[in-house]
């Protein structure tokens, strides 16, 4: 199996194959095959491929299964085990040590910018492919999409937080394709980059035709989930709470019983995901194996004590922490065993993205965000969680602050494992602190702003792009 080949914002090939399946003993996979541009766009089927090869980047496991997995251990509810038998993988986030040349901040920006690039060459080459027009602003809709979804991560990874600093450096703003000669891109600011994001996926939101419905790829709910993100991490709280709304219609929330089989195959709320197959999947690299309590997986992380003793004893996401017929089993004593998902059942584990009970909980916080006047409709929005979750019948007692706590709480017993944790403290402005105990062994204490809040810049990508060197973030060497 090869390694990937390290390439930064300036790559011009269109990656049209699939991954290759991945062994416990390996750290990467890569596509098999490339074709230059001019000839990805050469006919309709070529085209329908170079558009799958986009979608295939987003599957490597060192870009969104590591990213969501990196998130999790950040945040403080989940920790990584000391020690654990997987090669050393998110110790480093963990402990927030990483630096310029560590694997993760080199991987994000690599693969999420080789979304862009080739994203991009549909900007180059589509207008003259021997496509019709409506195809062809169907096609821009959605790798318009994409790139926006690599920009919202990369954005959130590398920069500090919209609602911290808008005007702080984020990242280069690439829109089109470039070649040994092009013009090398400095970071453009935070709010440049929001508006980038804001404008592909309103395109896309407008253009994706409603056809498009396989929760696999974007469709018009997948896009307006993300702008109900996007809008939330900007403090767009009115917009935040309209696109969770638009997002979730016709996907409806499952049932309490839902949520305790497995995370492999999509239920009714399912909005996006990446589609893993027995023949075509990331191996030992998902979610599920590092999630994984039995050891068959890489079984690494744990839920922390505080955040395990935060469920209610008739919530019946408490369930998802049985292992073997036991409630709050451990092994070791660094936190608590998860069996949110399923590592066992197939190697084809299917991975969320987005779910309409994160819209609802976008909605609850983005209406109590607006003040006593929309509190009703924050309320009514968290009891659907909480009803589902069997822990409510009624609304909240709750308001001001102390409503929008639970709310939050309420998101992290949701959500866990999804990754979001780590974003919601950055976007909230809430410190990033673990104090002694609660089975965490990496005790960290970070106020807003910190520096070691934002990934370093990749050595690799300073080295091939000089104007970037000087624009390192604060308190990383180059």
């Amino acid at each position: 199996m090869k390694k990937i080949n390290k390439i930064g914002i300036y790559s011009s090939l269109i990656l049209i194959a699939s991954l290759s399946s991945c062994k416990k003993d390996f750290l990467e996979v890569t596509p098999t095959q490339q074709i230059n541009a001019a000839e990805a766009f050469s006919s309709p089927e070529k085209i329908a491929a170079a558009l799958t090869g986009v979608y295939d980047v987003s599957t490597n496991p060192s870009y969104k299964y590591n990213m969501i997995l990196n998130n999790d251990v950040k945040g403080g509810d989940i920790l990584v085990v000391s020690g654990a038998g997987n090669y050393g993988r998110f110790i480093n986030g963990y402990q927030f040590i990483e630096n310029p040349s560590s694997v993760e901040p080199s991987d994000y920006w690599t693969l999420g910018y080789r979304v862009i690039a080739n994203a991009n060459q549909f900007e180059a080459n589509l207008p003259t492919a021997p496509i019709t027009d409506a195809q062809k602003s169907a096609y821009f809709a959605e790798t318009r999409a994409l790139r926006a979804e690599a920009y919202f991560w990369l954005i959130q990874w590398y920069a500090k937080p919209y609602t911290l600093d808008p005007e702080a450096l984020g990242v280069p703003l690439v829109l089109a394709p470039l070649g040994p000669n092009g013009t090398l891109s400095p970071r453009a600011k935070v709010k440049e980059v929001y508006a980038q994001i804001l404008s592909d996926f309103l395109f896309a939101e407008a253009n994706i035709p409603a056809t498009k419905t396989s929760v696999y790829r974007m469709t018009k709910g997948a896009i307006q989930g993300f702008l109900a993100r996007v809008y939330l991490t900007m403090g767009d709280y009115p917009n935040a709470s309209k696109y969770a709304k638009l997002a979730r219609v016709g996907k409806p929330l499952g049932t309490g019983a839902s949520l305790l089989t497995g995370f492999i195959n999509p239920s009714s709320e399912w909005i996006y995901a990446l589609n893993s197959r027995t023949d075509d999947n990331s191996g030992f690299l998902t979610v599920n194996s590092f999630y994984d309590p039995f050891d068959i997986g890489y079984s690494s992380f744990r839920a922390a004590d505080n955040f395990f003793n935060s469920f209610a004893s008739n919530d019946i996401r408490l369930q998802q922490f049985r292992v073997n017929g036991v409630i709050g089993a451990r092994r070791g004593q660094e936190g608590f065993l998860i069996n949110k998902f399923d590592f066992n059942t197939t190697p084809a584990q299917n991975q969320v993205i987005i779910r309409s009970s994160e819209m609802y909980l976008i909605e609850a916080e983005a209406e109590a965000r607006q003040g006593v006047a929309n509190e009703a409709a924050a309320k009514t929005a968290l009891l659907a969680i909480q009803q589902r979750a069997g822990v409510a019948t009624v609304p909240s007692a709750n308001t001001g602050q102390a409503l929008i706590n639970e709310i939050m709480a309420e998101r992290g017993k949701e959500l866990y494992g999804e990754g979001f944790k780590f974003f919601d403290l950055l976007r909230t402005k809430t410190p990033v602190v673990r104090t002694a105990g609660n089975g965490h062994w990496a005790i960290v204490s970070f106020q807003p702003g910190d520096n070691k809040l934002v990934l370093p810049l990749p050595q690799t990508e300073l080295n091939a792009n000089p104007v970037l060197k000087p624009q390192q973030n604060p308190g990383y060497s180059n």
